[in-house]
């Protein structure tokens, strides 16, 4: 049994997925396996995925029928064979110290810690400072979020026995922008955290994931259309930081305003008059309106706040498109958000 378990879904991965396999056979720590889900690509990466197998015993190749992202990572959960599970992407990389670091966290970690790390746009990152790991407990995980690696299933590691155990644990495969690492992550810390009440988040203080972002294929480069799952994801977010695990309010600002934007985006990318029924079920949805009023409970800001409370879709679509060009209107409806909180 390897360590750890590398799942890599490969579909088009021509231009970069070499790269990537490359990063992982230069880990200074080499005891893992990586699966190579081959998810019926249309060009020539299936045949990369065996040519690179060919030449590393530790790479395993799968090939099965186009599914999506969410498919291709369910499956490699299936065939996994390490210890722990991480995710990698075909166009990002590893750095040479990433598996180190991560065994050397797992040496530190208590019951019911989950191992995370930041992630870099820089190719080669530095050493820490003088504490190589950083602990938070479930009450600061509002303060975690700052560190903006939450949503993201590539900066943390899994118990594949806890998923093993917890078949529910998935990805939903009916999700296919992107958007589904946040859902996936927030059922797995529900069940670690509940078998460990005194569970936290062990943080390596430095990045040890690279993310490429010059991919123009990327999902995360096109428009995102407001789907049901959206405020879900949030929803649950919101829940169980304020409830399962007693984040303070002053401690949800960034989530809340993040959560906002990441909806009046969705709104934004509904450019068609048939997608205007979804932006105002979302705008009458009672979940949305119990979190906005607690932002007015607590006095959290947002430049979106007002725009979503008296339910302006057009408002909301321009101040999106501030927060992509020049950001004037979306600084000065923050600043007024501000000043109305301060005159209450």
């Amino acid at each position: 049994m390897p360590l750890f378990s590398v799942i890599i879904p490969v579909y088009r991965g021509e231009a970069f997925l070499k790269g990537c396999v490359d990063s992982l056979l230069a880990q200074t720590m080499g005891d893992f396996e990586a699966l190579l889900i081959d998810d019926g690509s249309p060009d020539g990466s299936g045949a990369l995925c065996d040519a690179l197998a060919a030449g590393d015993s530790r790479l395993r190749v799968i090939h099965k029928p186009n599914g999506g992202v969410t498919s291709a990572r369910n499956r490699g959960i299936q065939e996994a064979r390490g210890r722990w599970i991480l995710f990698l992407d075909q166009d990002d990389r590893f750095y040479p110290h990433t598996l180190a670091s991560i065994s050397e966290a797992l040496k530190l970690a208590r019951p019911g810690e989950l191992i995370t790390w930041p992630f870099s746009t820089w190719k080669e990152v530095h050493a820490p400072g003088t504490e190589p790991f950083t602990r938070f407990s479930l009450s600061e995980l509002g303060r975690f979020y700052a560190w903006g690696t939450t949503h993201y299933v590539w900066t943390k590691l899994f118990d594949r026995e806890l998923l093993t155990a917890h078949p529910e644990i998935r990805f939903d495969e009916s999700i296919q922008d992107g958007t589904d690492d946040l859902p996936f992550c927030n059922l797995y810390c529900e069940q670690l955290f509940a078998d460990a009440p005194a569970g936290g988040l062990l943080l390596i203080n430095m990045a040890a994931y690279y993310y490429e972002t010059g991919n123009e294929a990327s999902v995360s480069n096109r428009l995102q259309p407001l789907q049901p799952w959206h405020l879900t994801m949030f929803w649950d977010l919101f829940r169980d930081y304020t409830g399962r695990y007693g984040v303070p309010p002053r401690d949800m600002r960034t989530i809340l305003r993040q959560c906002l934007q990441t909806l009046a985006y969705g709104i934004y990318s509904c450019q068609t008059p048939e997608q205007q029924p979804a932006v105002w079920a979302l705008l009458r949805d009672p979940r949305l309106r119990e979190m906005l009023q607690y932002m007015k409970r607590h006095h959290l800001d947002s430049p979106f706040y007002i725009a979503f409370r008296m339910r302006l879709p057009g408002v909301i679509r321009r101040l999106s498109a501030s927060s992509q060009a020049d950001r004037r209107l979306l600084d000065r409806a923050d600043h007024l958000d501000r000043l109305l909180r301060r005159c209450k």
